[in-house]
């Protein structure tokens, strides 16, 4: 196949969006389809590795005041590129991933060539009210980007959603197009928790009693990094909170860690990549994420795959992934002291969060990366088959 996928999100912005577009535009090249990624050109150089098979076309694009480092592209600079692209004869599939500008227009052009379009949904409109910190008029927004939402999705051939969770979001909202669920996953070969050998090297060389709880990610409003924080003044003394990651809440964070009295327990590392990031899911204790938006969670995938208890927001679709009394416990949104309170409980109990961990391991295996990878390419091909059904 021929396929066009279209982000408003791509590398190097670090992002959930941009890592789901990337794993599925590399696994498709290597099965030999061939891939054209369209995505805004970035505030930096542009330093994503290329492979065979794979193209990655830049529209022009805007600073996006919303987020650190990203970038945006408004109707009309992304046209251009997408006519030049989609007026090939040779042009299978378009795949959305983001119901943005160049999701919107690559929407039309395909529609007037007849291309089949299978899309995706990776953001919930809530998360998107959080970000842009919305006051007034918000009921009559979310009318409207649930209407948007509604006729986009229901001019395409397929959608995708990576939990059961949205599934049922978007038949609520009166979309008709056939929906499956098919997980961002994880490469479960090597997101693993490290052996028995080489984790009491790890603790030995460690030389603390401290108990380490590992949030990786945006820091940005809607990840609501501030009710860890909150939490954090109220547990022992033995937990340490690692932030992995950058944002525009980076300023706010520290002062409210400053006036909760909780500085020295914080280490923020900034961004990691690779295999530091790896390493940072199986040398911590636990992971922890109080966003109550995620429409799956890339982070909580790999955090389990490493075997981590986890400590979940009960909204979206978290519970998924952590099972509360299972492989870790969910918590009310915003609920900084019950969050403390569960913190406290795995901080005390090794063998909890060794049983934790170990049932955490269970619940990735069949989000397996290229089992559900596979499940897409099937889905594809079905996308082409409905071309010949009538509407």
């Amino acid at each position: 196949m021929n396929i066009v996928i279209t982000t408003e999100t791509y590398l190097p912005f670090i992002a959930g969006v941009s890592t789901s577009t990337d794993n599925i535009a590399r696994f498709m090249a290597r099965r030999g389809h061939q891939v054209t990624i369209v995505a805004p050109r970035p505030t930096g150089k542009d330093d994503v590795p290329r492979e065979p098979n794979l193209q990655i076309l830049r529209v022009p694009a805007f600073i996006d005041p919303f987020f650190h480092e990203k970038t945006f592209s408004p109707i009309p600079l992304p046209i251009p590129e997408l006519l030049r692209i989609l007026k090939k004869d040779h042009v299978d599939l378009v795949h959305i991933q983001e119901p943005g500008a160049i999701g919107w227009c690559a929407l039309m052009i395909a529609k007037v060539r007849g291309i089949p379009v299978f899309a995706a949904l990776h953001t919930d409109p809530e998360q998107i009210m959080r970000i842009i910190a919305v006051r007034y008029f918000k009921h009559i927004i979310v009318w409207f980007l649930l209407t948007y939402e509604r006729l986009f999705y229901n001019a395409t051939s397929m959608i995708m959603v990576p939990t059961s969770t949205f599934r049922k979001s978007l038949h609520s909202i009166g979309i008709t197009r056939p929906i499956v669920p098919v997980s961002n996953g994880v490469d479960t070969t090597i997101y693993r928790p490290l052996d028995k050998k080489q984790l009491n090297a790890y603790q030995k060389s460690r030389g603390s009693h401290e108990v380490r709880f590992l949030y990786l990610g945006r820091v940005d409003t809607d990840k609501h990094i501030d009710v860890i924080i909150r939490a954090l003044g109220k547990t022992k003394p033995s937990i340490r909170l690692i932030i992995v990651g950058k944002g525009n809440t980076e300023e706010s964070l520290h002062a409210l860690a400053r006036e909760r009295g909780v500085s020295e327990k914080i280490s923020w590392l900034g961004l990691l990549t690779g295999p530091s990031v790896i390493k940072m899911y199986q040398t911590s204790d636990c992971f922890v994420i109080m966003s109550p938006y995620e429409t799956q969670s890339i982070v909580t995938l790999e955090a389990i795959a490493c075997g981590l208890p986890v400590l979940a927001c009960n909204k979206g679709a978290l519970p998924e992934l952590c099972h509360d009394g299972v492989n870790g416990y969910t918590v009310p949104a915003g609920d900084f002291k019950t969050l403390a309170k569960k913190m406290d409980l795995l901080a005390s109990d090794r063998t909890l969060r060794t049983k934790m961990g170990k049932e955490s391991r269970k619940i990735s295996l069949p989000h397996d990366r290229a089992k559900a990878l596979a499940t897409l390419e099937a889905f594809y091909k079905t996308t082409l088959a409905l071309k010949s059904i009538p509407e």
